[in-house]
């Protein structure tokens, strides 16, 4: 294994063709170190020749931004010392930075174990290694230490140089163009990492309380402090104490020292990242002395006007200073909360409706129900009557345009318009109403941006279906707070950029009866919940929450089946249409299911999200056969006749949920 002693002869650097064609490459030169002693600066540029600073990621910066053959061609015109890879969000992709792990020519065995799946590659000095991965784990920096090898991850921000210098353990696995994804190895090395290092912190900086700012926060209060301060001093803000600051109020994590670089980078007095990183590992080292925090920092910001507010408990020497302030309010600063006086209270306007007292004009609505309760034809007969701006059920409309997110089943979803449309004898172009077909990733920021472009681009909407929120969501975790939040947070955005109310289709929890399923946040920032249900006595959509209208009306509806065209082999193409039918009887249940009884209508439930007749039989039973113990050896096999009997008790009497037809398929009732 050699490692890179010249890497100025380009036109030989190849890389993997999962980076080739992405736009994220730069090149970069080494540039001197104001620094005393301190090690020259790998310093990016784009391939006009401008210098890369700044918000990464930003419109300007990603026009800038190349493919690897242009950022290597311009590289070589304009004799640069090489080319750098630049990870935007979207494009999936993690590098891996070590440092300090090539010794005497030998990889450190932790880093090596990594690298032999995936692209790896020594560094420009040849005593790093850089490594690419499918998958984000976030930017963050874990410094090298006596005895231990540094490790930076980029996924967002930033560049690392690409030297082609591919490691040999990677030419011998036939992976010099490969990118795997981050493998469970890769992610156990980040976890006890920074796992570790949290416990690292010095003793002082542990048993000082910590004010609790958010990332904003700080950002907020580094843009009032002034570009160029003192290295340090006692009695005012300085350089050195606002890093001191960012170091405990973040635990000495990476970020932290991202964000006190780059706000570092303002000043003229800027010299080099090393510079930073290595009184970044000082701070705190003095054990219990004295410790600068993060109030420190809110006091000097705060002095020049960034009005941040901590979130401790109010002490009751502030409530007295109200209490023992006599000075008259300035009518040109209003106060955050007003006493409003009943009668103009009572005087507002009442609430606006989109149908009057079932969809508000407002925020958020969810509709839920279990697979096969009908959720997508409600809703859709619900929105259509909005883009049409007819009656529905009685209640007043005022029309408005729609956009239906189509995120699961677009081919059903195309199916259902056409039934719709053959219900009310009219033509779909005639019907105000847009569709995107695919999934957007709400938990993605780029994500949830495109599609209010995209919403505005077709003329706006008052009315935004997202089907299902789930689909929309891949990978969250439904249940964390953290997740969906930030998902709704990108959905009251929607609404903020287009005015529009943007509907959450979504699944019912294994218990119905206990609502949405997921996270038990998702009701309360909901300004209206309705629930579609399907019982013995028929299907219901009924309102469960109205923040300014009544709960509990109900309308019950059923589900017709109808032809709406014929596919290659010329056989039929179904959908079906809501009909309306009376609520259905409140308290009737079903009777109680045997287990078997239980996994074959677990089967037909999920296979009724598809379609709601035509499930075949054969299907029903090989699937439920598969979920049933298998027996004993030496005992005879007998699921296939259980899961058969439990088919057939699901399907007998009057108030059976399916209907066993004579050509063999299972029908929802």
């Amino acid at each position: 294994m050699t490692a890179v002693t010249d890497i100025s002869h380009l036109a030989h650097i190849t890389c993997p063709s999962a980076l080739r064609d992405l736009p994220g490459w730069v090149m970069w030169r080494f540039e001197p170190n104001e620094n005393p002693g301190g090690k020259p600066r790998k310093v990016p540029y784009y391939i006009s020749g401008g210098r890369r600073h700044g918000q990464h990621g930003t419109a300007d910066d990603r026009r800038q931004l190349a493919t690897f053959d242009a950022a290597r061609a311009a590289a070589a015109r304009r004799r640069f010392d090489g080319v750098g890879f630049a990870p935007l969000q979207d494009f999936g992709i993690l590098a891996l930075d070590f440092d300090d792990c090539v010794t005497g020519g030998q990889i450190h065995p932790d880093v090596l174990a990594l690298l032999a799946d995936t692209y790896a590659e020594f560094s420009p000095s040849g005593n790093g290694i850089r490594a690419f991965f499918q998958g984000q784990l976030g930017d963050r920096k874990s410094l090298s230490k006596a005895g231990r090898f540094g490790m930076e991850l980029f996924s967002t921000k930033g560049f690392v140089t690409f030297t082609g210098n591919v490691l040999d353990i990677v030419e011998l696995m036939g992976n010099a163009d490969e990118v795997a994804p981050i493998s469970e190895p890769v992610l156990e090395l980040v976890r006890t990492r920074f796992k570790r290092e949290a416990s690292e912190l010095p003793t002082g900086e542990q048993n000082a309380e910590r004010v609790g700012l958010s990332p904003s926060q700080l950002e907020h209060a580094l843009a009032a402090l002034p570009e160029d301060l003192p290295y340090e001093d006692d009695d005012g803000p300085s350089w050195l104490g606002v890093g001191m600051a960012l170091h405990h109020e973040t635990g000495g994590s990476a970020d932290g020292f991202e964000l006190w670089d780059t706000w570092s980078q303002r000043s003229s007095k800027y010299t080099a990242r090393e510079y930073g990183e290595d009184r970044w590992r000082s701070f705190g080292a003095g054990g219990k002395e004295r410790v600068t925090t993060a109030r420190s920092l809110v006091t000097w910001a705060n002095t020049l006007g960034a009005g941040i507010q901590l979130n401790g408990p109010a002490t009751a020497e502030e409530f007295d200073a109200i209490a023992e302030d006599d000075t008259p309010a300035d009518p040109a600063k209003p106060m955050r909360f007003q006493v409003i006086p009943v009668c103009d209270f009572a005087a507002r306007p009442a609430p606006e409706w989109i149908i009057k007292g079932v969809v508000p004009r407002a925020e958020l609505m969810v509709v839920f129900g279990e697979s096969g309760s009908g959720k997508t034809f409600a809703v859709l007969d619900l929105v259509a009557a909005i883009a049409r701006g007819v009656t529905w059920r009685g209640c007043r409309v005022k029309q408005g345009r729609v956009v239906y997110v189509a995120a699961e089943g677009a081919g059903g979803f195309r199916n259902r318009l056409k039934a719709y449309a053959q219900q009310h004898e009219l033509q779909l172009g005639d019907l105000p109403m847009g569709v995107i077909a695919d999934a957007p990733n709400l938990m993605n920021k780029p994500d949830a941006l495109d599609v209010c472009k995209a919403i505005k681009a077709a003329g706006g909407a008052d009315v935004v279906v997202i089907d299902t929120f789930a689909q929309a969501m891949p990978g969250a975790n439904e249940n964390a707070g953290e997740d969906v939040g930030k998902a709704l947070a990108h959905c009251k955005g929607i609404h903020r950029s287009t005015g529009a109310l943007v509907v959450l289709v979504h699944h019912a929890g294994k218990d119905a009866s206990k609502g949405a399923r997921g996270w038990s946040g998702l009701r309360a920032a909901a300004d209206a919940e309705m629930e579609v249900s399907r019982g013995p006595g028929g299907r219901m959509l009924r309102v469960t929450k109205q923040k300014d209208g009544d709960d509990g009306l109900a309308w019950g509806f059923a589900l017709d089946t109808v032809n709406v065209g014929v596919d290659g082999d010329g056989e039929a193409i179904t959908s079906c249409q809501v009909v309306e039918a009376a609520v259905p009887t409140v308290g009737r249940t079903l009777k109680v299911m045997g287990p078997k009884e239980a996994i074959v209508n677990a089967v037909i439930q999920e296979m009724a999200q598809a379609q709601t007749s035509g499930i075949e039989v054969a299907a029903v039973i090989t699937e439920s056969v598969k979920r049933m113990e298998p027996p004993a050896d030496g005992k005879r096999d007998t699921r296939k006749q259980h899961a058969r009997r439990a088919l057939e008790s699901l399907c007998n009497g009057d108030d059976a949920p399916y209907w066993l037809r004579d050509d063999g398929t299972v029908e929802v009732v």
